[in-house]
């Protein structure tokens, strides 16, 4: 066991040295609060990590992780004007949360500024706030890795940790489960996309 966590760790390091990594995290050092910064090489570790378990592309994985809050500096205001210089149509959800329009803008970023083409990585990134049904398996380690990295201490993260090696899949439900019951105690609006990542993961916890 041992062998393989050297393994890993030596894959995160080699993955941190590429040149495109290291450019994408000088933009976010440049950018990013100290806080934010530590939690998104947490989630690249976490996702790199999952990739490796679930024999998912390490590379994308860790474009995915380094370039999902590449907008998380922006304000809400600066968020709204993106949207529109992008021409980025949101539904009414998103018209009323700029929470989650960094995700959008993310995308975004990832293709205009650092040549991302892999679709899988501007999925993971577009859907990893809200989930989405139909997220392959980058997306899910993403989703995942975003909830439970090593600095999170919130409800639910270790059960989210601890199934996230074994079923990713139940892992995705429960991350879904606990952000719904969240949004709920806040009172305030939960996007489709979520309940939809719920239900259709539902069978993964009675299975």
């Amino acid at each position: 066991m041992d062998y393989v966590y050297d393994q890993i760790d030596t894959t995160l390091a080699e993955l941190r040295a590429h040149p495109k990594s290291i450019e994408i995290q000088q933009y976010l050092s440049d950018k990013l609060s100290a806080k934010r910064l530590q939690h998104v090489l947490a989630v690249q570790e976490m996702a790199v990590d999952l990739a490796c378990v679930h024999k998912a592309d390490v590379w994308q994985a860790n474009l995915a992780a380094l370039l999902h809050d590449s907008a998380k500096w922006m304000n809400a205001q600066a968020l709204y004007e993106a949207v529109h210089a992008y021409e980025i149509r949101l539904d009414p959800i998103e018209e009323v949360n700029p929470s989650l329009l960094h995700p959008l803008i993310g995308v975004k970023l990832a293709v205009e500024k650092f040549a991302v083409t892999e679709l899988e990585v501007l999925e993971a990134i577009r859907n990893h706030t809200t989930g989405n049904p139909s997220m392959g398996v980058i997306s899910q380690v993403l989703y995942v890795a975003d909830f439970a990295e090593p600095t999170r201490t919130h409800q639910a993260v270790h059960l989210v940790r601890e199934l996230a090696y074994t079923d990713l899949r139940r892992a995705v439900h429960h991350v879904a489960r606990a952000k719904i019951e969240h949004l709920l105690n806040k009172g305030v609006m939960i996007h489709p996309n979520t309940l939809h990542t719920y239900n259709s993961t539902l069978e993964s916890v009675n299975t």
